[in-house]
């Protein structure tokens, strides 16, 4: 039987067409495989190199459903890897330090660290990009994006889509950073458009990349990468206050919760509304928002009926389920653990209330808007327990430091000034 077959010596591997009996009665000690099984052998063989470290488990990077799945993983991933590169890149040149070129590597140099410094650093900024823009859609916007648009690599598009989204909010916090992020996007889109430039030396039309540029500096690169590190460090500390801000509902087409808060210390006490300045004060107020009487009267109304704001129109206002002389008593420090039978659970699930709203939390701050469902909860615990009551009640006399906090919070610091 004639084919094609694969022997396997000590000394060399060669692919010749013989006769299989032949062969086998020469008795010279080869392996024997037909090639086609030996393809398929080794076409299902792998070299594990994605397998787990079974001793050293520090050593294992948390992927997929075990891992942080969010976008901010892959953003801090890229950006992190670039300064890294960088640093390892660039401390060849430096007198003061080891070598610190792996030792496998082919060729670490200037030379060759461009191109996967440069790679790794643009997608930090196109996915960046991508990610502010779906999370201004989330919290804002709420507008269908064509996904087509938002998967694009073209940074040019991404960024001008960012841009349209920015100027949608009408929310001035946000501008700052299209000023700032805008000249790096410009520098990106004249090197490297569409992410190619230095993933491979040549276009898909066979055109060589970078012809025009000769060299670029990298530690130039590095400082200047850093500095739009910072840039988008700090507008990411923004972007998670805005999510928490707009999450709780107080804002209108053009002015956020803050502007609303800031119309509020412009306008009057209600009794003076009806004085001839009240109108100057209006008409001032729509030009520095560019806004018209229609949206500056639904701020207004907003004001009137929000439990923080109003206080500033209506000062003698006060709504907390607390009678103010129990709640000076627990203001001067003096409310002792056995006078709990002197408050009402109202009361004291109003006190632990304003003490959750003076706390710092982890995943964002709470509003005077949280008040309500926050009263509501500690009012279910104290009904419901008398160890929750007693619980919520030293709790609350104990951190008066953050009851001042939620008083404030609430707009209720006159009430912690009088004391």
């Amino acid at each position: 039987m004639c084919g094609l077959w694969l022997i396997i010596g000590v000394k060399f591997f060669e692919i010749y067409q013989f006769d299989l009996c032949e062969i086998l009665d020469t008795g010279v000690g080869l392996v024997i495989i037909p090639i086609t099984k030996y393809i398929e052998k080794k076409m299902n063989e792998t070299a594990d190199l994605f397998r787990n470290e079974k001793n050293n488990f520090q050593l294992n990077a948390c992927v997929g459903n075990n891992g942080w799945r969010g976008m901010f993983a892959y953003i801090e991933g890229y950006q992190s890897a670039t300064l890294a590169m960088l640093e390892s890149v660039l401390s060849q040149y430096s007198h003061n330090t080891d070598d610190t070129r792996p030792q496998e590597a082919f060729l670490w140099s200037i030379d060759t660290a461009v191109y996967p410094i440069l790679f790794t650093a643009r997608h930090f900024v196109e996915i960046y990009i991508k990610q502010k823009i779906r999370t201004i859609i989330f919290f804002k916007i709420k507008n269908n994006i064509d996904e087509k648009l938002v998967k694009t690599h073209d940074i040019k598009s991404l960024w001008e889509i960012f841009v349209a989204i920015v100027e949608q909010t009408k929310d001035s916090r946000l501008y700052i950073y299209v000023e700032e992020i805008g000249p790096y996007i410009q520098d990106f889109d004249r090197i490297d458009p569409t992410g190619e430039t230095f993933r491979y030396p040549y276009s898909s039309t066979g055109t060589m990349h970078l012809e025009d540029a000769g060299v670029i500096g990298l530690l130039n690169f590095y400082n200047k990468f850093n500095e739009l590190s910072k840039i988008c460090n700090v507008f990411n500390f923004l972007m998670d206050s805005l999510v928490d801000e707009y999450k709780v509902g107080t804002f209108t087409k053009s002015l956020s919760r803050t502007d609303i808060e800031y119309i509020a210390k412009k306008l009057p006490v209600y009794e003076e509304w009806g004085q001839l300045s009240f109108s100057k004060i209006k008409n001032d107020l729509k030009a520095e928002f560019s806004i018209g009487s229609k949206e500056l009267s639904e701020a207004i109304g907003i004001i009137r009926n929000h439990t923080e704001f109003k206080r500033y129109v209506y000062p003698d206002t006060y709504e907390l389920q607390i009678h103010r002389d129990n709640l000076a008593i627990v203001l001067s420090g003096t409310a002792k653990k056995e006078d709990i039978n002197d408050f009402t659970d109202e009361e004291i699930a109003s006190l632990r209330t304003l003490v959750e709203l003076g706390t710092s939390i982890m995943d964002g701050r709470y509003f005077s808007e949280d008040y309500e469902n926050l009263f509501k909860l500690h009012l279910q615990e104290s009904k419901s327990s008398e160890y929750e009551k007693k619980s919520n009640y030293e709790y609350s006399i104990e951190h008066i430091n953050r009851l001042k906090e939620g008083l404030n919070r609430m707009n209720y610091g006159d009430i912690v000034d009088s004391l």
